[in-house]
């Protein structure tokens, strides 16, 4: 059985996650509620829950407050948010999940179904620390990256280039690591764009600190300080000169 606790200021969001427990998580057990930072700390404490799911914005300031002063945190989290946009880029980078409100059950639902098959991974206390780090911190972004079999967390400053497969996305790593995740790279451009990240072809996202020069020939291709060749794609190109022009 699964232990799971309720943070929201909000009586009726508390009871409609409540309902969709039942309804579709049997094996998961209502442990309690709270609608505050202290009343939040006092029931995590009081039932050392598996799972949690957590308000940003609740009575007496925020959720992370309550995250900063519990002892234990074997946890998982999901995070309830009506809309954050800083926080919300701390939660992506640290591959944390997070519901926007108003809850829309089906996102709900593929929610709980990730955080019950990861509830057994001991990395929760990392990727909880990871956050804080991204959350507090402009620099030395870390990015946490989920495989089915590990979480690799990342400097964003180590990542070279990105290349999308369909829906799957390898992160090439400075020292020769090869991370594969599935997800796709539309995603990780949002995140990475204001990092030095930018887009040549469909296909790829680089890091321009890894970027020796741009090759005009045969329609286009970045060369990386590793070697290899980046097509940039037609539609693409003048945008990506503009940028080179810049920097």
């Amino acid at each position: 059985m699964v232990n799971a606790v309720i943070i929201d200021d909000e009586a009726h969001l508390r009871e409609m996650i409540s309902n969709m427990l039942v309804d579709s998580f049997p094996e998961i057990n209502i442990a309690g509620e709270a609608d505050s930072v202290s009343s939040g700390i006092e029931i995590i404490e009081k039932t050392s829950p598996d799972l949690i799911f957590l308000d940003i914005e609740i009575k007496e300031g925020e959720g992370f407050d309550i995250l900063k002063k519990v002892k234990n945190r074997s946890f998982k989290i999901i995070f309830i948010t009506a809309f954050n946009d800083f926080a919300i880029k701390a939660i992506k980078f640290s591959a944390i999940d997070y519901i926007l409100k108003p809850i829309d059950q089906n996102e709900f639902v593929s929610a709980v179904k990730r955080a019950l098959a990861e509830i057994e991974k001991p990395i929760l206390q990392k990727q909880i620390e990871n956050f804080f780090d991204n959350f507090h911190s402009l620099q030395n972004k870390k990015l946490v990256l989920r495989t089915s079999e590990n979480i690799h967390i990342v400097n964003v400053n180590d990542i070279v280039r990105c290349e999308s497969d369909n829906s799957y996305t390898t992160f090439f790593i400075n020292d020769g690591e090869k991370v594969m995740v599935s997800k796709s790279i539309k995603e990780y451009t949002e995140l990475l764009n204001e990092y030095g990240f930018i887009r040549p072809h469909q296909s790829h996202l680089v890091n321009l600190n890894f970027v020796s020069r741009l090759d005009k020939t045969d329609g286009g291709f970045l060369i990386m300080k590793d070697g290899n060749e980046i097509p940039v794609s037609t539609r693409r190109k003048q945008n990506l000169l503009q940028i080179l022009d810049n920097l």
